[in-house]
């Protein structure tokens, strides 16, 4: 079986020090190499050059969304390539998810991207109110001063982890029952 890259994307416009820092924290937990390609370089070409050797878990940076100059965007070529995707959401001052989250996520699975699910970047960390946004919430990975931020990250490494499974799993399962 064939062990796909995680792919880990802003769910809307995020500062790109918190994005850097939160994708190296899951690529520790995960055990997995970063890396980053920009997404004004070619979608496909930039798959291409991950190679099938190895995973790892690859963030992009800037707007997956956008269309490049030949129509196609990140999110088309993650949805063609069926590579697992994460989603990264930052909380407004009030707690709550501005819709850009969900939108986010609407445009993925419009895309046909395999989302494995959200994760909440920074802020304060409410469960109650995460259940209630009615999204895929896998956790939060919080600012590393925060004394929960630690437990957190570990029960959402290991949501990560099951969920990738669970997909690489079903990948393999369907390629082998679609062969011609």
């Amino acid at each position: 079986m064939q062990v796909q890259s995680l792919v880990v994307i802003g769910a809307g416009p995020l500062p790109e020090l918190s994005m850097r820092r939160g994708t190296e924290s899951l690529a520790e937990g995960l055990m997995l190499p970063s890396r980053t390609l920009p997404v004004g370089m070619s979608p496909h070409a930039g798959l291409q050059s991950l190679g099938s050797d190895s995973p790892c878990l690859l963030r992009l940076s800037g707007d997956p969304g956008r269309l490049g100059p030949d129509g196609q965007s990140w999110l088309d070529a993650l949805g063609a390539w069926r590579l697992p995707t994460l989603l990264l959401g930052a909380p407004l001052a009030d707690g709550s998810i501005p819709g850009v989250v969900p939108a986010f996520l609407a445009l993925c699975e419009n895309r046909r991207v395999p989302v494995l699910g959200l994760a909440q970047l920074g802020g304060a960390w409410s469960p109650n109110q995460r259940r209630q946004d009615g999204l895929p919430w896998c956790g939060w990975l919080g600012e590393s001063q925060d004394p929960d931020a630690s437990a957190a990250r570990e029960a959402l490494i290991t949501l990560l982890k099951q969920r990738y499974s669970r997909f690489s799993s079903a990948s393999a399962t369907a390629a082998l029952t679609h062969q011609p």
